[in-house]
């Protein structure tokens, strides 16, 4: 990715102190991760894949599986995934930890 296609993420992360304690979804995103060990795998898929089929084809599962996965996931977070809300949701969750993790 290059900075120049991605300027509104880098208006993001400078907006985002580094001491800036994170917002209760990325501590929801963290609860989860910590209860599954495939969760953020299995998110980060789900946002980045044209189709929840692509997603289950990318982690190598079948997309019953996935959806089993996604419903473990939403109780968890507590916000529904499958609204196109939740995803940008789970998106902007997923960027804002990975700029507290990688200031």
């Amino acid at each position: 990715m290059h900075a120049e296609e991605v300027q509104a993420l880098l208006l993001l992360a400078e907006a985002v102190p580094a001491a800036a304690p994170p917002v209760a979804d990325v501590v929801a995103l963290g609860r989860a991760a910590a209860a599954a060990p495939w969760m953020l795998t299995t998110l980060q898929a789900l946002v980045s894949a044209p189709t929840r089929r692509a997603a289950a084809t990318e982690l190598a599962l079948h997309h019953s599986t996935l959806q089993d996965r996604l419903a473990t996931a939403q109780r968890l977070l507590g916000w529904d995934l499958h609204e196109p809300a939740g995803q940008q949701r789970l998106h902007l969750a997923l960027v804002l930890r990975r700029l507290h993790r990688h200031p």
